[in-house]
């Protein structure tokens, strides 16, 4: 064995100096609606958001929208982070102008990881 390669036994790990809860190597989260995440994290964005529902519809906006992974606006721009690249599509095909109407932008762009 390499003497540069120390990987930690259960026992090291047992008597560590780091809590327990510290060491978790994963985390996992349940998915939150954008609405819900918006209203708790960045309520000064609700009135726009809410804007956009009225615009686009219910259906349409938990369709495309309420399953954002992220929604971020500075002062011209709204950046759309979405994880199914047939939604950063079907809101450049159709919402771009709903989006930037409400956000007040002049751009918004629309991202899929």
């Amino acid at each position: 064995m390499r003497k540069d390669l120390i990987v930690p036994g259960e026992q090291e790990e047992k008597h560590s100096a780091i809590p327990q809860e510290a060491r978790a190597r994963v985390v996992t989260e349940q998915f939150t609606p954008l609405e819900e995440r918006i209203a708790k994290e960045q309520p000064h964005m609700l009135e726009s958001l809410l804007k956009l529902k009225e615009s686009m519809g219910v259906e349409e906006f938990d369709k495309y929208i309420n399953c954002l992974q992220s929604l971020r606006r500075n002062e011209t721009t709204v950046m759309l982070v979405t994880d199914k690249q047939v939604h950063r599509t079907n809101i450049e095909a159709k919402y771009i102008p709903h989006i930037e109407k409400a956000f007040n932008v002049n751009f918004v762009r629309v991202v899929a990881i």
